[in-house]
Formats: C-alpha cells, sequence, structure tokens
C-alpha cells in the first residue's frame, strides 16, 4: 500500500482542505519552510504513485491533481473501455473506482477536501473531468 509518512500526510490534509501554508505551520509548530517542503514532497509521491499505478495497469492518464490527491484515467476493464478515478485517502492509501460507480467512503472525502460542495456522485464526476 502506497502510503505518505504520518507528519507528511498530516500537512498534505491540512493544505487540502485549503489551510494556508502559514496557518499549517503555526498549528503545528513548525517552521513555514517545513510546511513548503513536505508539501512539495507529498505531490511529488502521489504523482509518482498516480503514474506508477496508471503504469501497473496500462490506463492512459487523463488528469493528475496532487494538491487534492486524484486521478482521472482511461482504462479497459475486461472487454470494455472504461474510465478509472483514484483518491488518495488519508491513512488508507489510493483507492479507486470505475466510472461513477462512486463508493460512499470516497464521496465523503471529496466533501471534507471541498473537491464538491454537496454529496452528489454526479458533481463529483463532473469535478474531476473538468
Amino acid at each position: 500500500m502506497i502510503r505518505l509518512p504520518e507528519s507528511m500526510e498530516k500537512i498534505w490534509t491540512m493544505r487540502a482542505k485549503e489551510m494556508r501554508e502559514i496557518e499549517i505551520a503555526e498549528s503545528l509548530g513548525i517552521s513555514r519552510q517545513a510546511v513548503n517542503k513536505a508539501l512539495k514532497d507529498a505531490k511529488a509521491k502521489l504523482f509518482e504513485a498516480f503514474f506508477a499505478l496508471a503504469e501497473t495497469f496500462s490506463w492512459e492518464i487523463v488528469r493528475v491533481n496532487a494538491e487534492k490527491g486524484f486521478m482521472v484515467a482511461r482504462g479497459r476493464f475486461g472487454d470494455r473501455a472504461t474510465r478509472v478515478y483514484a483518491f488518495y485517502i488519508p491513512q488508507k492509501g489510493i483507492r479507486g473506482f470505475f466510472n461513477d460507480e462512486v463508493p460512499e467512503f470516497i464521496l465523503q472525502h471529496a466533501l471534507e477536501l471541498g473537491i464538491i460542495k454537496r454529496p452528489d456522485k454526479k458533481e463529483l464526476i463532473k469535478v474531476l473531468e473538468r
């Protein structure tokens, strides 16, 4: 399972929830530079993880957003073409779904991070496809 180190994950989650770097630094009692470095490293690790996942399954990447922790890709599921959506979920690693079969825990995660404004599966797919 691909996971960010605990302290990095905490900083990444705070930023993904729209906290400013200075607010994160003050909240955690660390420097803004330390926050900036952790975020830079987290984004690099997430990009690497999403690209490795796509390569492993021969998916074509459509979009990666490491700040919010998701990837949109095109792939094959059996004999048909499909959309693949993968999310980085704190403490769980990368989880995904196909087409519009959005699991409830991913919908809640997207709501918590401000990716969507209300728990609506169609809205989430629309936002991810932008």
